[in-house]
């Protein structure tokens, strides 16, 4: 059984499920039917949602095999030994695997830019449709690319986790997002585009409706995001219209990604404020992309104050140089 608990002091949320452990890893889950193929639909649980593509699926929603939550509100047991310290909730919400193609060899850095749009165009109807559950206070959407980045399968794949609390990162941002308003009177994100734009340094591609930057406070090499131009608190207001100018952003940045870095493990992540806070002038939401080329240490993990090995200025450019054709630019 899944269950919350909230730590006493910092009352952060972390998530206890044995269950989890029973993921699949390692040479055994290489060598076995890849449950996400085509063709192999009955590996996986049935599916909640997919995209057709002329008789054949081209993104296929499950749920996942071994959730980090579950989708029934049962009550926790009594504690017994030790006594209780902290708040406990019953892990519930939801938790789903968005199937990105039904070709398992393929990779993200040559993922097609119109697959790209089939992609993106069901992470929109997925989060529109768990932001409604009952009880849903948060829905994070991410993708896992690579065993350092915490992939347990390697056919193409995003997750997506409906929760009922809220992430201690989410709240962190929130609160700082809102100060800042508070203290400026305008949104952060947006003013920090603009400054970026005059400066031009980290900028990787700019089009009408998108940036793609690597952030000044870069926090590990290649870490890049891309941001709505125009402000749009919250990713469930994307306009399905942005989809197409947003695909052709990850195509070509995860193609540079392929080709610069050798087809890096990573994390891509989207980062909107929760569902029951959203603060229509304060926040504004964007992917965060972190490549995993190192690995934080002592330093790191006791003062949460990172070390980057490479200027993003230095990032961008090259990324930029990957492709010439453009310029980077659209």
């Amino acid at each position: 059984m899944s269950e919350l608990r909230q730590d006493p002091i910092t009352h952060d949320w972390v998530i206890i499920n044995p269950e989890r452990a029973r993921r699949p890893g390692g040479a055994s889950a290489a060598a076995a039917p890849c449950p996400f193929c085509a063709g192999n639909e009955h590996l996986a649980p049935p599916a909640v949602d997919a995209l057709d593509d002329g008789g054949h699926w081209s993104v296929r929603v499950v749920p996942n095999k071994f959730p980090a939550l579950n989708p029934s509100r049962e009550a926790l047991a009594p504690d017994a030994d030790p006594p209780l310290v902290g708040r406990r909730l019953p892990g519930y919400g939801r938790h789903e695997v968005i199937i990105e193609t039904p070709n398992h060899e393929i990779e993200t850095g040559v993922l097609a830019e119109a697959q790209w749009q089939h992609v993106l165009q069901m992470y929109l109807r997925r989060y529109r449709a768990l932001s409604v559950v009952d009880g849903i206070r948060q829905v994070v959407l991410f993708r896992n690319h690579g065993r350092r980045a915490g992939t347990s399968l390697l056919h193409p794949h995003s997750q997506i986790v409906a929760i009922p609390v809220v992430a201690p990162e989410t709240r962190w941002r929130l609160a700082e997002e809102i100060e800042y308003f508070d203290s400026i009177g305008g949104c952060g994100t947006c003013q920090v585009l603009a400054q970026e734009l005059a400066a031009g340094v980290r900028v990787v591609r700019v089009s009408e409706g998108f940036i793609t930057l690597a952030p000044y406070a870069a926090r590990v090499p290649y870490h890049v995001q891309i941001i709505p131009r125009r402000h749009c608190a919250a990713f469930n207001e994307m306009q399905s219209a942005d989809l197409e100018e947003l695909a052709l952003h990850l195509n070509r940045l995860l193609g540079a990604f392929y080709r610069l870095l050798d087809d890096p493990d990573y994390n891509l992540v989207v980062v909107t404020p929760p569902l029951d806070q959203v603060h229509r002038l304060a926040n504004h939401w964007f992917i965060d992309i972190t490549p995993r080329l190192t690995t934080p240490a002592g330093f790191e993990l006791g003062s949460r104050i990172i070390i980057n090995t490479q200027p993003p200025e230095s990032a961008a450019a090259k990324l930029r140089a990957e492709n010439p054709a453009d310029g980077g630019t659209a």
